[in-house]
């Protein structure tokens, strides 16, 4: 299955938003962000995707009160997904929320669109493969029996969504689901699980496991751990990645490369908690663990967004009528950090620290003669804040690193080329120095 196209109208925030998830050459996009502001919809977005190819079973459980889903001032909501099976043939679930409903009505009112999920998966429990991850991702405790559900979600379908409707459900416990796999497949069972691990944790190597105290063991700069000695970081990234390798593999474990299955991954905030050098390698194990699985990721992080490509970026932004939704334009990955961090997709005036950008204000404001201050305490403040902007860092300065470089050049362009100055004569000297330009 992959996503197409999706359609909302007067759901929660959200008025009216249509996005497609494909590319210009009309195939299904491998990866979509949503950028936005906390209470722009970027939430409700994942979860009517999961909504609308849950099946009758799983919808009934994941749509609670559909009252909770229409927008204020509003009588009805819609959610219209379309999405294409293996073949390439196009399918469409439409669903149509109206106050009052109860969750048995909101089935039996869109019954003949979630039966198009139902008859897929009637012939086959992986068709149209959905796994979706909220913000509150907790790993099971050692006091439930291994793949026990924690919740009152009874559909398979609806656990595989479960953490983005309720932050009440556990994840699988990586290190139960390692020794059953291993117990019943032997090590090389335990083959995919290393792979991925040892690409996902950085400075960490999976080790194996220690049957005897029933843990998963690691290689670290200290030694020998356990994954609960880990630090959080580890733990969060191990627990969720951990629940997405086991549904993979237990729902495709027929597969010679089960990870190389399609379906569609949703995830929300998919960066929290990550340090920034986790986050910019999280993607790339995505992508290189699962290249077939389509994905739809929010996040708040500029390190996150920094790796779209173009068309994969979509920003969501409050306006009177509610929230609404527009694509990118460009392409995220091709800009330095800094442009992205001070454009338009994150509001910021400055990059300076808040602190420094004040004291750059209030001194623009005070050689304005703006301030109201005495000639005596205006000219004091002045130099109080330029004595403390000269230690703060300009856009001007140059690293310690380029200085030797810069002033190299600047010999050479005054030697070489006197008559061209400044920054022409640099640029002369960098095109003569290419390579390619012969």
């Amino acid at each position: 299955m992959f996503l197409r196209h999706l359609a909302v109208t007067n759901l929660r925030s959200i008025r009216e938003l249509d996005m497609s998830f494909v590319s210009g050459d009309q195939k299904a996009r491998k990866w979509t962000y949503l950028l936005g502001e906390n209470g722009t919809g970027k939430s409700s977005i994942l979860r009517c995707l999961a909504l609308a190819l849950a099946g009758s079973d799983a919808a009934s459980e994941l749509v609670g009160e559909p009252d909770s889903w229409i927008k204020l001032g509003r009588d009805e909501a819609q959610i219209r997904v379309e999405f294409a099976n293996i073949e390439g043939q196009m399918r469409q679930s439409a669903l149509i929320l109206r106050r009052g409903m109860s969750a048995l009505d909101f089935v039996d009112h869109n019954r003949s669109h979630l039966q198009q999920i139902d008859a897929a998966v009637a012939k086959a429990d992986r068709n149209y493969f959905v796994v979706g991850y909220g913000v509150t991702r907790r790993p099971q405790g050692s006091r439930h029996s291994f793949g026990e559900a924690t919740s009152l979600f009874r559909s398979p379908r609806a656990r595989s969504v479960a953490t983005l409707f309720s932050s009440e459900v556990t994840l699988i416990s990586l290190e139960q689901w390692a020794m059953d796999l291993e117990y019943r497949r032997g090590r090389s069972g335990l083959s995919a699980v290393r792979k991925a691990l040892d690409t996902l944790l950085p400075d960490v190597k999976f080790e194996g496991i220690d049957r005897e105290r029933r843990r998963l063991m690691f290689k670290t700069q200290d030694g020998s751990l356990p994954l609960n000695a880990l630090s959080d970081g580890y733990q969060a990234m191990a627990a969720w990645c951990g629940d997405l390798l086991w549904q993979i593999t237990e729902t495709f474990g027929d597969y010679k490369e089960p990870l190389n299955a399609r379906g569609l991954l949703l995830i929300d905030e998919v960066d929290i908690h990550l340090h920034p050098l986790w986050q910019r390698r999280l993607m790339s194990f995505l992508q290189e663990t699962l290249p077939n699985v389509q994905i739809v990721a929010t996040t708040h992080s500029p390190l996150t967004v920094h790796q779209a490509g173009e068309g994969e970026l979509f920003v969501l932004k409050r306006g009177d009528e509610g929230a609404t939704i527009q694509p990118y334009e460009g392409a995220p990955n091709r800009l330095l950090l800094p442009e992205l961090i001070q454009s338009p997709l994150f509001g910021l005036r400055s990059l300076d620290s808040p602190q420094v950008q004040d004291m750059r204000e209030e001194l623009r404001q005070l050689q304005a003669g703006s301030a109201s201050r005495r000639p005596a305490q205006k000219a004091a403040r002045m130099r109080e804040i330029e004595r403390e902007l000269k230690v703060a860092s300009n856009w001007s300065d140059v690293p310690p690193y380029l200085q030797r470089t810069n002033r190299l050049l600047e010999k050479l362009a005054d030697k070489m080329i006197p008559e061209v100055e400044g920054r022409e004569a640099l640029e002369a000297i960098t095109q003569a120095s290419n390579p390619e330009n012969g």
